[in-house]
């Protein structure tokens, strides 16, 4: 760990509003630059100063004049690339944050308090398998998460899943990715989803070299106008079309996705068991944190 990663793991443990984080890092870089000019090393000030956690826990009693900071954590001992195995984060609803003092037009209690914590204020879950608000690690689950496989509000990963995803394979509302690309808006160099962009292309909206959907623009496409209607023409397209490799393992996909619309019943056990290990990957996310961090608490 250098002096940087050391001053934002006790600004973010410290849980401080926003102004007060800045005058603290301000104060910790004059601290170490001083013992610094005095001939310590780096190594020296940590170990002298301690664990940035006991530090940050330190900051936050005296300011908030509560021992208890807004957040729960379980971080495993055994680790994995210097990673723990799992890290999670949670936020803890029921402690009083720090309260930030505002003004202006938009607060009618100029000079008030307002207790909003906000996500750059709790720290980020790093781990093999990291679960939090900010999570980052090889599986990484939160509302901003990165990692090889990352799920998230956004999400960014070569395997990412979230509401904003970027990465190598994306799903999302917004999903842009290197190579395949799913979501409501999708860019990729295979893309599938309401209006998509790339080079090959399947959409209500579809734009690329190889475009299949309702608008389509491109070198070779194919406009769908009633899919019940043209499934034949449509699969003589796809037998037809002079494509790379991977655009015609792209488009035998949304072939088999599109018999799939049209006739459900076809593929009713592969919904079924789909239902099945979404509800299972629900359960262990909601579950398995809640009760690690709280044996955390009791040890």
């Amino acid at each position: 760990m250098n002096a940087k990663q050391y001053i934002r793991e006790i600004i973010q443990r410290s849980c401080l509003p926003a102004g007060d984080r800045k005058r603290l890092k301000s104060d910790l870089e004059n601290e170490i630059n001083t013992a610094l000019e005095r001939g310590e090393t780096i190594e020296q000030i940590m170990d002298r100063m301690g664990d940035p956690d006991k530090i940050a826990a330190e900051i936050y009693e005296n300011y908030a004049d509560y021992p208890e900071r807004p957040f729960r954590e379980y971080k495993s001992k055994r680790t994995l690339f210097g990673l723990p195995l799992v890290h999670i984060i949670r936020l803890n609803y029921g402690v009083p944050v720090p309260h930030a003092r505002v003004s202006g037009i938009r607060f009618v209690n100029v000079g008030g308090r307002c207790g909003y914590l906000g996500i750059r204020g709790i720290p980020t879950a790093r781990g093999v398998f990291a679960y939090g608000p900010k999570a980052k690690g090889i599986v990484a689950v939160g509302n901003i998460s990165s990692g090889f496989i990352s799920l998230g509000n956004i999400s960014a990963g070569m395997i990412s899943i979230g509401n904003i995803s970027a990465g190598i394979l994306t799903l999302g509302n917004i999903a842009l990715a290197l190579l395949v690309a799913l979501g409501n808006f999708a860019a990729g160099m295979l893309s599938a989803g309401n209006a998509v962009f790339g080079y090959g292309t399947a959409g209500n909206m579809a734009i690329g070299k190889y475009a299949i959907g309702n608008y389509v623009r491109g070198t070779d496409t194919f406009k769908i106008t009633n899919l019940y209607n043209q499934m034949d023409v449509i699969r003589q397209f796809f037998t037809e079309l002079k494509a790379p490799a991977p655009v015609k393992a792209f488009f035998g996909l949304i072939e088999k996705i599109f018999a799939a619309i049209i006739e459900p019943m076809s593929v009713l056990p592969y919904y079924i068991i789909v239902i099945i290990i979404l509800a299972a990957i629900f359960a262990a996310l909601t579950i398995v944190p809640r009760r690690l961090v709280m044996r955390s608490r009791e040890q």
